[in-house]
């Protein structure tokens, strides 16, 4: 599986809370959308923005903080095709490769410029930033999220479900046994 993008550029140590405020979990797709990098200095109108085609590249610890699946649905939401860090939260990584985003770490990854163009193959385990003359390799991934991610998610891997990604539409509300 081969990705690429405009990187979109994060720290260290981004938490979840950040990433997507827990005052935007619903299960309207909308509403989830909406909150995606709001409470991220600086990013606000990029997170409003289409990103589509953008990859995030963080530093270490990417995602740590709350469990709320929402936050890793904004991802999708918003158009992102991937996140490569130098360490990942183990929620945040588990969550968004459930939903069929691939999240990969990259522990050489220097500092990049903003906007710059990279790759992904995550079938060779690399990441290529062409303009800087990178060839850098990711951790491997296991062999079950390579088959997940290839899927669109866990549900479709399991066979109980469409890919997450987009296009979505919103999610049924629970009313109750009928």
């Amino acid at each position: 599986m081969k990705l690429q993008g405009t990187a979109l550029i994060m720290g260290d140590n981004v938490n979840t809370d950040v990433l997507h405020p827990s005052r935007f979990f619903s299960l309207d797709d909308r509403t989830v959308r909406s909150g995606f990098l709001q409470a991220a200095a600086g990013y606000e109108q990029i997170g409003g923005g289409d990103l589509a085609g953008r990859v995030i590249v963080a530093g270490e610890n990417f995602g740590c903080g709350s469990s709320r699946e929402t936050g890793a649905r904004a991802f999708l939401l918003a158009g992102v095709r991937a996140v490569v860090a130098r360490s990942l939260a183990r929620i945040f990584r588990r969550n968004v490769r459930n939903l069929g985003l691939p999240a990969v770490e990259c522990p050489s990854l220097p500092p990049l410029a903003p906007d710059v163009l990279v790759e992904l193959d995550l079938a060779q385990g690399r990441l290529y930033v062409p303009a800087a003359s990178l060839d850098l390799p990711l951790t491997p991934l296991d062999p079950f999220w390579v088959a997940v991610l290839a899927s669109g998610g866990l549900l479709p891997f399991l066979g109980l479900g469409e890919p997450a990604g987009p296009p979505r539409v919103s999610l049924p509300v629970y009313q109750g046994p009928p």
